[in-house]
């Protein structure tokens, strides 16, 4: 697949991407914040702006970098400065928290309907991966109706900036 069209494949769907993908754990914002030496960080690959949003309320200070300017047009993080200046890094430390999020089956649909893969699908492709998504999801008796609690793992990748 090309790279250059999964990269940027998020643009087109900035806007349901930030409705339906889930918020960040809490517990794994903290830890990557824990060990900063400072209150500034980077949110690279910035998008738009679930992250960013979640460090501001942390009480970092962030520069969010996102290459892909359809992104950018759909993020909500106020003043933070975008940009894509390089940087060095030390070596990575890396967690994982584990957590849920409360889902509907149609929820879940368009929350699939947000990846990379889906979204540089054709169209007819698209909606028929969709519609057997659909249908397992109502074959399937916790999640066929109603509310179900979707279990997520959140995996934090932490390096400092040298």
């Amino acid at each position: 697949m090309d790279r250059e069209l999964l990269r940027s494949s998020f643009g087109a769907a900035a806007v349901a991407y930030a409705e339906h993908r889930p918020d960040y754990a809490r517990a794994a914002v903290r830890w990557a914040l824990d060990a900063a030496p400072g209150s500034r960080v980077l949110d690279l690959g910035a998008g738009t702006g679930k992250l960013t949003a979640a460090l501001l309320a942390g009480g970092a200070d962030v520069t969010a970098v996102e290459p892909d300017a359809r992104r950018l047009a759909g993020r909500d993080g106020g003043d933070v400065p975008a940009t894509h200046r390089p940087c060095r890094f030390g070596a990575p430390e890396q967690a994982e928290f584990p957590h849920g999020q409360l889902r509907t089956a149609e929820s879940l649909v368009a929350t699939l309907a947000t990846r990379a893969g889906m979204l540089v699908m054709p169209e007819h492709e698209r909606e028929a991966a969709l519609d057997r998504i659909r249908a397992y999801l109502a074959s399937r008796p916790e999640t066929a109706k109603g509310e179900f609690t979707l279990p997520m793992l959140t995996c934090v990748l932490r390096v400092r900036r040298l």
